[in-house]
This record gives structure tokens, sequence and C-alpha cells, in this order.
């Protein structure tokens, strides 16, 4: 599918300011991601559950999952800052399948200069949609070899309607004096499906930063509302959660949690209601409460719920 909808074009327009882009250049931008094509948006927590008013105790565990996404958006946030270099100049040179732009300076970090390749392609398996790879190199200005900081790939029209991954490698950021204050090290890769329903995005960071800890991060969005969310968290005194959730539309929702921590480790399940307010919990060994049993309630008080699709 060579054209471009006239929504994507727009934005892609938009995006673009008032460089000297051709419509064909707009089709290369379009297959990079904006925030809002990673972005994780899950509840927020449940007013009675934020206040503490809850008669059977707070879901603790969902009152973490609305802080965390915002860590993944942070971390998207950071790694979108460096796509958008490309946006705000046209391409160095052009061929039929391919853009390239710079070398150009790096307004950010003085010293440094940046390149950007994306290339097309429409291999058999895709049916005839556009396939994209593009990588963003960096160097110190004035020394001969570029590394790769970020690299990726897309298959879809844009962004916003397709599917893709990229790795972004922050190592190469610090040796290049390209890292913020709070750069993180190691890596992270993000791989996202837009193309049907639900959204789906997978999201690891191999040293964590942002506020959040190494995990494999999952979500899914539903058109209709509700959705899916595998996340991690240490709490206060150190002890690790890695949570399976799903939740409906109003932010009532189920988990199965696993626990490391003091006191040893294991697994309990739970569910609330859109108050992010407890209605079950099966917890024998106490993890979510200190080491004494805590169950209550029954699977059956608990809301339907689309089930994790990772």
């Amino acid at each position: 599918m060579r054209s471009l909808t006239r929504g994507a074009l727009a934005a892609a327009i938009a995006l673009a300011g008032c460089g000297n882009y051709s419509t064909e250049d707009l089709r290369f931008l379009a297959a990079l991601p904006q925030r809002e094509d990673l972005r994780v948006e899950v509840p927020s927590e449940g007013t009675a559950g934020a206040l503490g008013v809850c008669l059977s105790g707070t879901a603790d565990v969902w009152l973490w999952a609305k802080p965390t996404s915002d860590g993944l958006n942070a971390a998207v946030g950071f790694l979108v800052s460096l796509v958008d270099a490309v946006r705000r100049i046209p391409p160095t040179w052009r061929t039929e399948d391919a853009r390239g732009w710079g070398p150009f300076d790096d307004e950010r970090h003085p010293g440094n200069e940046l390149r950007i390749v994306i290339v097309r392609r429409y291999p058999p398996a895709s049916g005839g949609e556009p396939v994209h790879d593009y990588v963003f190199q960096a160097r110190t200005k004035g020394t001969l070899p570029f590394f790769s900081i970020l690299g990726g790939t897309f298959q879809g029209g844009s962004a916003s309607r397709g599917s893709g991954g990229l790795v972004l490698d922050f190592e190469a950021l610090w040796a290049l004096g390209m890292n913020e204050a709070d750069t993180p090290h190691g890596s992270m890769q993000v791989l996202y499906d837009r193309a049907s329903d639900p959204v789906t995005i997978a999201l690891q960071i191999a040293q964590g930063g942002f506020g959040v800890v190494p995990f494999a991060y999952g979500f899914a969005g539903y058109a209709g509302g509700g959705g899916a969310f595998g996340y991690a968290f240490r709490d206060l005194p150190g002890n690790r959660y890695e949570v399976t959730a799903g939740y409906d539309a109003a932010g009532a929702g189920r988990a199965q949690v696993s626990f490391t921590g003091a006191m040893g480790s294991g697994g309990f399940r739970l569910c609330w209601d859109a108050g992010a307010c407890l209605l079950f919990l099966d917890d024998p060994n106490g993890y979510s409460c200190g080491g004494a049993a805590c169950s209550f309630g029954t699977v059956a008080d608990c809301p339907a719920v689309p089930a994790p699709p990772f």
C-alpha cells in the first residue's frame, strides 16, 4: 500500500513544520513512531483507593500501575526526542526508496553530529505494504566512525496504523557524551502493533531507569476500553512484584502476582473494583500483607476483564 491516508499526511505535515519536504519525504517520516504511538495508557487509580477508604483494603499492587506506566512513557519520550531530530530538517539526499539526513550538528549536545538513513522495501511477505528500516547514528565531530544509537523497522502506511520495533542503545549515548544526567545504561527495546485491536506494546529496559525496574513490560489497549498490563515494581522495603493485570473500561480488574523478597518467593491473586478497592484476595502466605494469611472473597466476586495477550 503505497499511499498515505489524508489524516496521516496532514499529521506528518504538521510535525514536519515548514521544511522543504515533498509528499514522498513525508511518507518516509510517517514510518517513524511518535509519542502517542508508543504510549502506555492505563487508568488512574480509583478515587476510593487513592484516598484509602476501601472497607476491605486497597489493591496496592494495582495502585503501582499508573506510576509505572508514567515511567515507561518518560522512557518513550526520551526515545522520541531523538527521533524528532529528523523532523526538523529536510533530507540531505534522496533516492526512490531511501532518504538520508546529515551529517548535521546535534543542537542538544554540541561537538557531536548525527546522520539518519531510512530505506523502504516491499518484501513479498508484506502483502504489498511498505517496510521501512531506519538507523540513527552519531559521532564526535571531526572523528571518522559513526556509532548507531537507534535502529528500527516498521511495516505499514504510517506508524499510527502499523507495526514495528526499535532498539535504543544507551551505552552509545554515554560513550559519545549525549546522555542526560538521568540516562540509564544498557538498552531499551520496543515492539508495537497498532494495526489490530488491541493495540499492543512490548517494552524492555535492560537496566531500568526512568523510575522503573528492569523488566519485559507488556501493554494491550482495546478500542472499546479496557486492556492488560504486565509490569514490575519494588516497594519501599525492596520487595519485587511482577504483575499480570487485566482491567475493564472503568478500571476494575484482576491480577496474578509473583513476589520475591524478605519473605521468600511465591505468588498471589487479587481483584478490585473501579475504585481500586479489593474484592478478592488469595494470599495464604501473606506476601501482600506482611506475612500473615490474608485471603478473603471468591473469584466469583471479580469483574470480567480481557485476558492478557502476553
